[in-house]
């Protein structure tokens, strides 16, 4: 029989799976013991299965797609049919961490990080550790 070359896994590839494993932890951080969380934009309540992590400042550039102060749960509607709700986000930004948070992420964004496979693969496993946390955490009550 011949070998199976084990291969390596593409950039696209691990960015895909880091922002699987993120998203799924940004929309449980915020899920009540019942699983459900609000939409920060319109505040409709749904099970965290069925809400997105939206990002307040729009793109995918590495500096800000993992920011943990700049995604929260939102529900598809705002996110994706509304284009984010930018304004209610801000609102709700502002609110929630103040202007300079808003400030330091605007500025975040604006400075190009650089990532590779191990880097995602880093953050991949950073925040899968951080759901079995969840996971004990919502067996404890």
């Amino acid at each position: 029989m011949k070998e199976r070359k084990e291969r390596k896994e593409t950039l696209k590839s691990a960015k895909k799976k880091a922002w699987g494993v993120f998203s799924e932890y940004i929309r449980r951080r915020n899920a009540d013991f019942g699983g459900f969380c609000r939409c920060v934009t319109c505040g409709v309540k749904k099970h965290w299965k069925e809400m997105q992590a939206g990002h307040f400042i729009g793109g995918r550039g590495n500096s800000i797609l993992f920011d943990e102060k700049g995604v929260h749960p939102q529900c598809p509607k705002c996110n994706i049919f509304n284009h984010g709700e930018q304004l209610e986000y801000f609102y709700w930004m502002e609110k929630e961490y103040g202007r300079e948070v808003i400030d330091e992420l605007r500025q975040k964004k604006k400075k190009p990080q650089k990532m590779t496979v191990y880097d995602y693969q880093q953050i991949r496993n950073l925040y899968a550790d951080m759901l079995v946390g969840l996971d004990i955490r919502d067996k404890l009550i």
